[in-house]
This record gives C-alpha cells, structure tokens and sequence, in this order.
C-alpha cells in the first residue's frame, strides 16, 4: 500500500529592484555546494516584499486544467531568494476553476463540493511556484494590467502568517533550485463558498493536477483529495534512480532501540543533486554519507523534519529524508553510488509479558519507492534471548556473550524487506521444494489473557474495519477456566495451513516465488505479507476455544483463523512477486489475495459454503450506512485507492476495497465459467500467466490481458473488451436493484414458456450485466440461460419441460446485486 507515495509525501507535509523588473535567471541555479541549508532556510523565510506590490486587475493564469481570474485587488510577490521569485499573495476579488477530464473525479468533486467542476470565488489566496508564474504576471502588468502600490497594512497582515505557509513549501522548491526544475504551482485559496482548500499543478507528481483540503475531525488530520489526475501532456518522467541493492547492519539495544547503519546502492538514470527518501520519523538520522570505491566516506547536506518542531515531528513528521547529492563534474554521465546513512531510534515496543511489536515495518530503513525490486543484505544483533526473523535466506548465526547475530540474503530481488522478533518458538513443515516454518511467541500478550478472563475487549492494534462490527460472545461454561495456552502451542496447525496454501497457489498459479516462507506472531488484528515473510495476528495461532474466550464473533474467527493466513500467503504471488505499481491498482493486490483466499477455501472440505457466506457478508458490507445514510458502496471507486481514507470515510480504504474487490474478481470468474462444463480453466489460466511472468501490472494491463483470453460466451457487448465491466465496477460506484415478475404461458400440448422481465435501478440505465436465471422445481434448481440485463427493463423468455414453482435469479451468488424493495 505504498503506491501513492509521490503524493503521500506532500500530504504529510500539508498538515498544517524596480517595480517592474525583476531577475531573469532561470529557477535551478545551483546553490553554491554545502549552500542547501541556507537556501532552505530563506525558502522558508521569505516574506512579501514591499518593493514589488500592484494594484492589479484582470490577471489570468492558467495550468493545464486550473485556471485562476484575479479580477481587482492587490498583489504582492514574494521577497527574491537565489535570485528567483518563488511565490505571491493576493488580496481582492478573484476565480478559481478546475475542469477534471475525467468522469471519476468530477464524481469526487460532488462528493466534496456538491459540483462536478471546481469553482469559487475568493478575497484572498497565497501562491508559491518555480514555473514562469511571476514572468506570465508582470508581462501582464507591464501591458497595463497593474500599477506600483504601496499597502503596509496589507504586509502587516500576511506577516504572522508566513511562516506557517512557508514551510510547507520550502522543501519542494529546494529541489528545484539544485537540479534542473520540474515546474511547481501551488495556490492556496480561501474561498468563499468552500473555505480554504489547495490547488496545485506540480510536475513531480505522477497525476500532476491536486485539489484537496486538509480537515480536523474529531481529534484527527485528514486530506480530502477533492480530485487528481494527470496533465493532458502524459504523466510525469519516470524516477531518475534505481536502487539495485540495500546493505543494513542493526543492532536491537535491550531498550529495543533500532541502532543502524544502512548502505544505499544508487543507480542514477540522468544526472540528480537532491533525492528524498522515506524513513520513520521517530527514526533519527545522524549522518549520511557517500562511499567511495576505497572506503572513504564524504559527508552529504541531508533535510530530516527540518522545518518542524520536536512536538510538531511527533504528530505530522513527514517521514522524508531529503539528501542533497554532490555535483556532477561538467560532461560527467550517470552511475552508481553508495550513499550510508548512520540511524537510531524506536521501532519496536514491548506491548507486555516480553511480547514485541514491530511498528516501523516497512519505514525502519531508507528507501525509495522505484517500483523495481532490489536485493537485500541484512545483518542484526539482538539480545540472546530473542530469535529474529527477516526477509530472505539465513546465512550465518552466531553468539557472543548477551548478543545474538544474524546475516539474511536474498536471492532475487525484493520490492519490501522486513523483520520481526520475540521469545519464539518454531516449527517447520515442507511443500514440495518449500519450507514453511512458522514463529510463535512462547507468551501471550497480558490484555489476551485479560480479555479471556472477561475483564476487558481484545486489543486493537489496528481496530477492524467499522463493517467488520466485534460483538462479544459468551465465555464457554461457567467455571473459570485455565489462562489459555501460549501461541507457541498451536505452531504446527499455522504452519500445515499455511504450508497447504502455498501447495494450492503453486499449483493453481506459479511456483513459490521464493525458496522459503516465514510466518511470524505479531500482536493485534491484522497480517500483512511481505516476500517471503509473513505477520500473523496472534488471534491466528489460538484455538476456536481461546477466540470465543476472548469475546470473537464467529465472523471474527474465521477471519483470523481461515481467511487471513491464506490472504497473506496469497500476497507472495499478488503484491510481491507481481507488484500493483499505482495507488489506483492497489484494488487488484488485496482483491486477488482475498479471492486466492476463496478459491484456496473452496477445495477445504466446506469451504464452498463458507465463501458463499463470506460474499453475503461483503454484501451487506457494502450497503451498509455510516451517521450520514451514506453506504460504503457510495464512498467512491475501487480505483481511488488510498484516498478513500478521508475526513467522510476514515476507513474508506478497508470498508469498501476488502469488500467489494473480491465480488469483482468472483463475477470475472463467473463470466468466464464455461456454461456447459462449468470449468474455471480459463479464468485461473489467465491468473496463472500473470502469475509465472511477475513484474508490475496495471487495472488497464489486467483487463487487456482477460480480454485477450476472453471466451466467446463472455463476449458480453461482442467487442471482444471488458471496457464495461471495468467501467461500472472498478472505475465507478453504484449497485443494480434487480425486480424479476414472471409467467408460465402455453399448455402442456403445444409447450411451457416463462415469459418475464428484469427491471434494473439504482444505477445507470447504460448499466450492463448478464445474469443467470434458473427454474425451481421442488429443491431442484435448473439453469434457464443468461439475460443480459440493461436499461431500464428487459423482457425474457425460456422455454420448459414442465411447470416450475418458482423462477430465480442467480441463486448460487454470481452477481453483485440486490433485491427489489
């Protein structure tokens, strides 16, 4: 769930001469080399400079899809830093609008602003750029648009304010000062229907084009992303570096304190002075710099948190490293680098009775998110008493006095390395040439304990999604019963699951991509997958008995104990193996690892009931209405990704992706079916070529690669493309309501017909979907054919051998729908 990163990063951070002349030099000046600091320093700084302020009217700017009208007021450009004007504020009468090209995000703007376009008036906005804004401005001007003005008690206004606008800013342009610029323009409005909200077009973004707010509700930050989308150019340059290999020495002090030094091997594809990587924020860094052939160490100007307090880091830190790289000698091509970074700082916590958490998981060393996987060399030092396990193949241990060390390597490259830690105990079992060997603590977290006891709730590390509701079960009999028995007990039944999971996915798929599996106990209620490592919740290793002890639905149990370890064990194919590239894809990762789960569960003696259930659960997921009446269904596309989380969905994300993807994939699978043998062949073929090729996959290569196997029954439109099934499921929102009305005409003599119609509502009349319809005779279910069912009704008719009870659709869960009310 990295895959928004490139606007991650700046969402983080938005938590919170003569009168006509000024210098022409182009923005990307290089500061002198060590002059970062100071150049970041006056960035942030910079205030309204009183000798370029204008009584302006009829100023136009426009960037791509925005466009801004300042009609009548005064403008005031910021004081030059390095020669160059990189902002302005205004006071007046102005306009702002943005034209989304696309269906989605004029949907998301409705959501937001009640209107499809963007558009507000405003009396006041402040703007920052590194693009030909203030050249397009004074041109402008100089034609008759402006004139000097003089307004100290305007400056007097902005000048409290500065510091706190600025700082969001500084870093961004800072990159476009050491290298060649990528233009920046940023306006922030207050606008007088909709407050104040930020606009941006910034070509270091994929999607160029932002519009968003950040919102404070109930304690918490969120930014609403009204819309984003791509510039009518294309989307931005790929990234300049790749990182072929990582080389990290850590040591666990018995504090838990991460003590680190982590050696980055750059590839830089075109010359570049300023890279940002992503590190925990509570992760301090001491020191970064580049290594020479011989050893010799030159140290680098790096940015961590800098423009924040200790208190401010603790609650929106960043987590950038911004490293300033040296300059390139004149004609000097791209290579390779080393760059060190020396780290300390916490990551793991002690959460009772010597059981640890890792939080850090994918932040505890500095990375960049290439989207290429890289090889990994990873050596730590624990205490003696603890066993760690990492990303890759254990290559050495040894022990000296309290300590404990360990060398892991992999042996293809990796997209995500991670590790985890406690009082294990182990057990191995074997899958053809697989090994599994699953971790479990030899304790049991105290608030479990407590929680079997009856005296409190199982924690919540993180919560389950709000449509995953916890009700309490009654504890079994009425004597108290013995404290439950520690993870470590129930090893070998994890690691049999586990292990049979990875046995049906290499066999419906692709060979294990990796040469072994680890599966760690980790508290709280969630897993996650890494390659070839795998986080567990505890309540995954204990026993029906201990759940219900615990207070567990019954849903809850299966979640832990069926679904999740093969959900996880999936990911090694979907998400790691083959890597989901945008935060728009990111639908795909967890859908395909929760329908593998499916189909694994489906050859469990059964478990085809117990996934029909589970698709009726994510059915009533999926209508179900928080406080506003509003359903999760309605939260937005699958393709919106992360920024489902917002100030109207905080847990947009989990509610609607781990609901609603799987019923997507099951309804492909389902169109596929053969309808006379009812074979999956094609469907899980098509799976299993993506599967064996890996790399990256889009929502656009996923559907190119089903149509090109798409079988003639499936060509629903006979145009050979699933462009309206994407359309309605992934890229949009809405649910059918289907009404069947039915009738038996004609005689036995001369023959049966039923003869009936399927309205649809609650979606577009273009709505489109094939639905089975079968005859009831008793409990004997007869398959009547397909109607494909769009506009508003559409009439049918099937002949049959005899008079049915009963005429159905879909009875065996085939199709995303609801009944009529």
């Amino acid at each position: 769930m990295e895959a928004v990163k490139d606007f991650r990063l700046w969402l983080a951070a938005l938590l919170f001469g003569a009168a006509f002349c000024f210098p022409a030099e182009a923005l990307g000046a290089e500061p002198p080399e060590g002059q970062a600091a100071a150049l970041l320093e006056q960035l942030q700084r910079v205030r309204p400079d009183p000798l370029h302020t204008y009584k302006v009217t009829d100023l136009r700017l426009q960037r791509d899809a925005l466009r801004l009208h300042l009609e009548h007021g005064t403008l005031v450009f910021l004081e030059p830093v390095g020669g160059q004007v990189t902002g302005a504020v205004f006071e007046g009468a102005g306009e702002v609008l943005v034209l989304p090209p696309e269906r989605g995000e004029r949907q998301q703007l409705v959501k937001f602003t009640g209107s499809p376009i963007l558009t507000d008036s405003f009396p006041r906005a402040y703007f920052r750029f590194s693009d030909e804004t203030a050249d397009e401005l004074l041109a402008q001007i100089r034609a008759g648009a402006g004139q000097p003005d003089h307004q100290p008690e305007l400056l007097a206004r902005w000048e409290p304010l500065m510091d706190s606008l600025n700082r969001v800013h500084a870093l961004r342009l800072l990159l476009d000062f050491l290298e060649p610029p990528l233009p920046y323009f940023y306006a922030s409005i207050h606008g007088s229907r909709l407050g104040t909200f930020d606009v941006m077009v910034d070509d270091r973004r994929a999607e160029q084009v932002l519009a968003g707010r950040l919102v404070q509700l109930q304690g918490q930050r969120y930014y609403d992303i009204w819309c984003s989308f791509a510039r009518r150019a294309g989307p931005a340059e790929p990234s300049p570096v790749r990182i072929p290999a990582y080389r990290i020495d850590a040591t666990l002090t018995a504090e838990m304190e991460l003590e680190a030094v982590a050696e980055v091997e750059l590839e830089l594809r075109r010359q570049a002075r300023a890279l940002l990587f992503e590190l925990f924020r509570f992760l301090t860094v001491s020191e970064v710099t580049q290594v020479a052939p011989d050893g010799a160490e030159r140290p680098l100007e790096f940015f961590q948190n800098t423009l924040l307090s200790a208190a401010e880091v603790g609650t929106r830190g960043s987590d950038v490293v911004l490293v300033v790289l040296p300059r390139a000698a004149p004609g000097e091509a791209p290579r390779r680098r080393t760059l060190r970074f020396r780290y300390r700082g916490r990551v793991v916590s002690d959460v009772g009775g010597g059981v640890l958490y890792v939080g850090a998981r994918s932040l505890w060393y500095p990375n960049i998110d290439t989207g290429e996987p890289a090889h990994y060399r990873l050596r730590f030092r624990v205490p003696r008493s603890l066993e760690l396990v990492a990303t890759g193949n254990l290559q050495e241990t040894r022990q000296e006095g309290d300590w404990k060390e360990t060398l892991w390597v992999t042996d293809v490259p990796l997209p995500i390395a991670g590790f985890n830690l406690g009082d294990y105990d182990s057990r191995e079992v074997q899958r053809g040439p697989v090994r599994v060997i699953a971790y479990a603590n030899r304790q049991l977290e105290p608030s479990l304990e407590r929680a079997a006891r009856g005296e409190s709730s199982p924690p919540l590390l993180p919560p389950l999604p709000p449509s995953w509701p916890e009700r309490r079960t009654e504890a079994l009999g009425r004597e108290p019963a013995p404290p439950p028995a520690p993870p470590s007990e129930h090893l070998k039944k994890v690691a049999n699951q586990v292990g049979d999971a990875v046995a049906v996915f290499a066999e419906m798929f692709a060979p294990f991509p990796y040469s072994s599996l680890k599966v760690s106990q980790i508290p709280g209620r969630f897993g996650q997958g890494y390659p070839g490592l795998l986080y567990l919740s505890t309540f995954s290793f204990l026993p029906e008995e201990d759940q219900v002890r615990m207070g567990l639905s019954q849903r809850s149990r299966e979640l832990f104990s069926l679904l999740t370890p093969a959900h996880e064990t999936a990911h090694q194919w979907w998400g790691n193996w083959v890597r989901f590239p945008g935060y728009r894809d990111q639908w795909l990762a967890e859908g395909l690892a929760t329908y593998s789960a499916f189909l694994y569960l489906e050859r469990q003696p059964g478990g085809a009931a117990v996934v029909r259930q589970w698709l009726q659960r994510f059915r009533a997921d999926l209508q179900q209405e928080d406080s506003q009446g509003r359903t999760t269904d309605a939260i937005g596309a699958l393709a919106l990704g992360q920024r489902l989380d917002c100030s109207r969905s905080p847990d947009g994300f989990a509610r609607l992706i781990y609901s609603k993807a799987p019923w997507v994939l099951h309804m492909l699978r389902q169109l596929f079916r053969d309808p006379e043998s009812g074979s999956d062949e094609v469907f899980v073929g098509a799976l299993g070529e993506l599967a064996r090729r890996g790399g990256t996959l889009t929502t656009a290569e996923f559907r190119q690669h089903l149509e090109a196997h798409l079988p003639p029954y499936a060509d629903v439109e006979g145009s050979g493309r699933l462009d309206w099934f994407f359309e309605q499921w992934v890229y949009d929102t809405g649910i059918p309501r289907y009404r069947l009305e039915w009738e038996l005409v004609g005689n036995q003599r001369a023959g049966w017909q039923v003869e009936g119609s399927i309205e649809q509502s609650d979606v577009s009349p273009l709505f489109t979907m094939p639905v089975p319809v079968y005859a009831r005779t008793g409990s004997e279910l007869r398959r009547l054919g397909t109607v494909v069912v769009t506009e508003e009704k559409v009439n049918f008719g099937f002949p049959v051998e005899s008079a049915p009870d009963e005429i159905v659709l879909d009875p065996y869960r085939t199709v995303l729908f609801l009944p009529a009310e």
